[in-house]
């Protein structure tokens, strides 16, 4: 059974393989608490809720570019005040929208606050859903991403995650609009 912050709570998780790899969101059995990212898989069984199946099902369907804003239960784990604040600006990034981060700082009302942005983005528990890969540097380039191969930000297969998420939302949008 996953653990978070070394907790031995009744946790919950289901997994599903992604063109991306292998996601398992982690419930606490009321809201979802981590969404784990990897190449290779997970050797614990899963003990799914209603949660992490939902969890999956809205992941699938963004995947798919159906879904533009997941509607999920949050209690992302680890988080301050402040950093539950940034995740909840993170959230309010549209779909399909690219910003630095200081452009982030600013949406968020913390103009200055760049690296705060930058902080938030790479110590998100839940990507994907807290959308940090629509935050880049202020060139435009990428930067790094942590979901992905071992929790290396720097890993050009997690980068090219990153690109691929921008690139399904831009696809996405533009088929829509």
């Amino acid at each position: 059974m996953p653990q978070v912050n070394g907790s031995l709570d009744q946790l919950f998780s289901s997994k599903i393989l992604t063109n991306f790899g292998w996601l398992r969101p982690i419930s606490n059995g009321h809201s979802l608490i981590r969404l784990d990212w990897n190449q290779t898989g997970w050797d614990q069984p899963c003990h799914a809720d209603d949660v992490s199946r939902e969890t999956i099902a809205q992941l699938v369907a963004f995947l798919a570019g159906q879904l533009y804003q997941f509607n999920l239960p949050l209690m992302p784990a680890g988080k301050s005040a402040t950093g539950r604040y940034w995740l909840d600006m993170m959230a309010k990034i549209p779909y399909g929208t690219v910003m630095t981060y200081g452009e982030f700082a600013q949406f968020s009302g913390k103009s200055g606050a760049a690296r705060a942005a930058g902080s938030s983005c790479a110590s998100n528990p839940i990507p994907i859903i807290y959308p940090c890969h629509r935050v880049v540097r202020a060139d435009r380039s990428l930067g790094n991403y942590g979901g992905g191969s071992d929790y290396n930000p720097t890993h050009r297969d997690n980068v090219a995650r990153k690109a691929a998420l921008l690139a399904l939302e831009a696809n996405s949008k533009t088929a829509v609009a």
